[in-house]
């Protein structure tokens, strides 16, 4: 065999082991919630709230997506910033909210943005995952499917 072949061999190799560690590395990083929960977090303090504990409200509108094509929402849902109390935490303190999804997509709300009366609400799927769902943006990027975290960074 060729030195040049052993040499693109052992790169292979090296390639394939360092995918498998980055994977393994990934794989423990992600956040794991129980199933019908979601993590909201602030401070370094962890709550855990199921979705399904507050009074769902008619989450209707128009969202727009990356090719400019509206779709309309009418579906019922929660506003974040009511999660957000329902852990015990202030929302009007809040500076900005991470949402993030269990591929840890993730996605920034402004203070405003958050408590701004119908801007953003938690909607549960039918397949039990929850999304966020963002009103107002030119393009829906911020409406996350399967969010298992919120956390607020405070003013």
């Amino acid at each position: 065999m060729k030195k040049s072949s052993k040499i693109i061999i052992a790169v292979i190799a090296a390639l394939i082991a360092l995918t498998a560690v980055l994977a393994v590395i990934h794989s423990v990083a992600r956040t794991e919630v129980p199933d019908g929960a979601l993590l909201v977090s602030c401070g370094g303090e962890k709550k855990y709230v199921d979705l399904n504990s507050f009074n769902a409200v008619p989450v209707q509108g128009s969202v727009i997506n990356g090719k400019g094509e509206k779709s309309y929402i009418d579906t019922q849902g929660v506003p974040l910033a009511d999660v957000i109390k329902g852990a015990g935490f202030d929302p009007n303190n809040a500076a900005a909210v991470r949402v993030t999804a269990d591929d840890e997509f993730s996605v920034e709300l402004s203070g405003d943005e958050l408590n701004e009366e119908g801007k953003a609400y938690l909607v549960g799927e039918n397949d039990g995952s929850v999304r966020l769902v963002v009103f107002g943006d030119s393009n829906a990027k911020r409406n996350v499917r399967n969010v298992v975290s919120v956390e607020i960074s405070l003013k």
